[in-house]
């Protein structure tokens, strides 16, 4: 199988990084290490050769020990900076300010954190220290991706955004960021049905033995990708069935209608649930949205006159 770009760049990179520390390394080594046939490296090496700066003079190129290639040796002789990166102060703030606000969201690996710390480290204080809105409490992430990991339920104390407070018991399926904010992906217990609920707004979550009842399932509105964008105008008592839709942008009239835009990524569900606030619906944009919430309550008239 061919070789992925991507993939094939980031070997290349790590090829001139790992020589820069290691020095010159047997093509046999390096196939090992790379997880490659020595044949591959060899192509990448040649490939390395004739890579460089702008004007591709023989300065300008990456370079080699040409005689102990022959003998199977890869011995970087000039490997023009590449493996070194380097930041002004306000590309360090921005990429430090991106990652700590990425972890504080409680959406991001890992990994992140440790990229983080390394580049605060190499970096120094640059005055920036990035704690959004959004941030969420780490223990409630790990109760979270323990729910995750094991198959089993956790329990919440939710706030919506009118500052209501109710226990629930979900079973979560992913977490994601959406619009700088994390979400967990979950069936909702209490309510019976698939939930996105934004992590900033659960104040506790505790982990239990309870298994898992329900597999995530596209076809729930777990797409993240939506089909089209949605403008609902309804009424101000209606509002919870739009406020926690990913991404929803959310405004109240002079009229006290509040008129909610938001990506559709699973046209079903979201017909499904404005058709539970029905007589709360002003208007509904676009047409392809009237037409699923009218698909789905001819369905009703139709199971309620059997």
């Amino acid at each position: 199988m061919a070789d992925k770009t991507l993939a094939r760049l980031t070997r290349l990179l790590g090829l001139v990084h790992y020589l820069e520390r290691h020095g010159e390394t047997e093509f046999t080594e390096l196939a090992d290490h790379f997880g490659v046939s020595v044949k591959q490296i060899r192509a990448d090496v040649e490939t390395l050769w004739v890579s460089g700066l702008p004007g591709h003079q023989h300065n300008d190129l990456i370079d080699f020990n040409a005689d102990l290639f022959d003998a199977g040796i890869a011995d970087l002789t000039n490997g023009q900076g590449v493996s070194q990166v380097s930041f002004s102060p306000r590309e360090a703030a921005a990429l430090i300010g991106a990652l700590s606000a990425l972890t504080a969201s409680g959406a991001a690996p890992q990994a992140a954190e440790s990229v983080l710390t390394k580049l605060r480290g190499a970096v120094g204080p640059v005055g920036l220290d990035v704690v959004p809105d959004t941030a969420v409490d780490p223990k409630v992430r790990e109760a979270l991706e323990h729910g995750i990991a094991t198959d089993t339920a956790v329990a919440l104390d939710y706030v919506d955004a009118h500052d209501r407070r109710t226990e629930r018991t979900v079973e979560a399926h992913r977490i994601v960021l959406i619009d700088a904010a994390a979400y967990v992906e979950c069936w909702c217990r209490r309510a019976g049905d698939y939930r996105t609920l934004r992590l900033d707004r659960v104040t506790s979550a505790t982990t239990t033995t309870s298994p898992t009842e329900h597999p995530p399932a596209d076809s729930h509105g777990f797409a993240l990708q939506p089909h089209y964008e949605a403008t609902v105008v309804l009424g101000r008592v209606a509002r919870w069935a739009v406020e926690d839709m990913p991404g929803v942008s959310l405004t109240t009239g002079d009229d006290g209608t509040v008129t909610a835009t938001f990506g559709v990524a699973n046209p079903a569900w979201t017909a499904g649930r404005l058709l539970a606030i029905g007589p709360d619906l002003v208007s509904v944009e676009p047409q392809a949205l009237r037409e699923e919430i009218a698909t789905q309550a001819q369905a009703v008239l139709d199971a309620q006159a059997r």
